[in-house]
């Protein structure tokens, strides 16, 4: 579509995506505003977003929570859309969205189905279809809980409701970019478990690790999508395993022994 929806503004969060942010801020063209919060990219992310029209807000990372809910306050308009950089809004989401936000709509949030890529490839089983995030919601209706430090929750005064088209999430480039990722995640769960009194063992790593691939694999399916079905199962099962391991090096040695170390 080539109107703006009025009210509008989508809200990305970046940090070095030059990779990503052009197919990106592409796709979101038809929102009445569009916000980068940046926490300090070092590559073209910021130059790159410029060039779309962006407005550029600055601020440093302290968790994905904390991130998601600083990045909601700035957002100029009643509605906010929020996007990451790997993520691409479809043509039918966009003309969805514009249809519902005209409409008037009961409800004061949106979940938007997603499609996970890796390589290029849709993952249809695995856990990864069908996989539903609220992205569309009004800003004073709506606050993110910034305690989670990893996959933050939204909070909201009201109902919530479902759009049908979907989100391409390109978030496997590679199996590398899956690992690099999945470590951060698994800093800041383990940091905040940790903090609020979470220990880690024997029998929590080998529980939760093998639980994971086996629910990914067999429960969910993966074992119908061959070998790309057993890889995604098995890095499930890897961030799990990286999060209950230094969540138990935490434990046994404490924060600041473990970051001298580091």
């Amino acid at each position: 579509m080539t109107e703006k929806v009025p009210g509008l503004s989508a809200v990305v969060i970046t940090k070095n995506e030059a990779g990503n942010i052009d197919r990106c801020l592409s796709a979101l063209t038809f929102c009445e505003e569009i916000v980068i919060v940046d926490s300090g990219s070092s590559d073209d992310t910021v130059e790159r977003a410029r060039a779309h029209g962006a407005r550029i807000v600055d601020h440093p990372f302290e968790s994905y929570g904390a991130q998601r809910e600083f990045a909601r306050t700035v957002g100029r308009s009643p509605w906010l859309l929020t996007v990451d950089a790997d993520e691409v809004v479809t043509p039918a989401l966009a003309d969805e969205v514009a249809r519902v936000l005209q409409s008037g709509p009961r409800f004061v949030a949106f979940e938007v189905p997603f499609k996970n890529y890796f390589r290029g490839e849709w993952i249809r089983r695995a856990g990864y279809y069908p996989d539903r995030h609220i992205r569309l919601f009004q800003k004073a209706s709506c606050r993110y809980d910034a305690s989670r430090p990893v996959h933050e929750r939204l909070v909201c005064d009201g109902p919530v409701g479902r759009l049908r088209a979907h989100v391409e999430h390109h978030t496997f480039g590679s199996v590398g970019r899956f690992v690099e990722k999945s470590a951060r995640y698994a800093e800041h769960w383990a940091l905040a478990a940790h903090a609020r009194g979470r220990r880690a063992g024997t029998s929590a790593i080998f529980l939760h690790t093998v639980g994971r691939f086996f629910r990914a694999y067999f429960i969910q399916l993966g074992f119908l999508d061959g070998t790309t079905g057993l890889v995604m199962s098995g890095l499930q099962a890897a961030e799990v395993f990286q999060k209950y391991v230094r969540l138990w090096e935490l434990s046994r040695f404490g924060p600041a022994k473990v970051q001298s170390n580091e």
